[in-house]
């Protein structure tokens, strides 16, 4: 069971060891245990903090689509997505706060799922920040 109240080392362990996705063009192949270690962290950083984003920069919208649902659906977040056909890559954006989404043509080399953790309580304020990308598939096996 995840704690809820990690103290601040644990939260800087956590975010240092979710930074090393930071500023890639695609994200790494993780191995089960890697992959296990990244799903306790988020989930960890989505209790503690208030409200997330995500965007998907994906080569098709049903890939942008699934790994949403998936994501969401793995931080809690129960949403049907229904969007308007789009034929290439997209970029797909989700706040959860608001339950609203973007979609747009995407026309860059990166591929993955980007996290934003927002919270406004300053015992958790060291998650705040931008994650990724992930592996599409990242929660698609829990």
């Amino acid at each position: 069971m995840v704690s809820t109240n990690p103290a601040a080392a644990d939260l800087g362990v956590r975010r240092q060891r979710l930074s090393q996705f930071s500023c890639l063009t695609t994200p790494p192949q993780l191995s089960s245990e890697e992959t296990a270690q990244v799903q306790q962290d988020l989930r960890l950083f989505n209790e503690l903090s208030d409200y997330q984003t995500l965007g998907i920069c994906a080569s098709s919208l049903t890939e942008a689509k699934l790994a949403m649902e998936s994501f969401l659906d793995a931080l809690g977040v129960s949403v049907d997505l229904d969007l308007p056909d789009r034929n290439g890559p997209v970029y797909l954006k989700f706040n959860t706060l608001k339950g609203a989404w973007y979609l747009d043509d995407y026309s860059g080399r990166s591929r993955g799922v980007l996290i934003t953790f927002h919270a406004s309580e300053p015992e958790v304020a060291e998650l705040v920040g931008t994650y990724g990308p992930f592996p599409f598939d990242l929660f698609r096996a829990t």
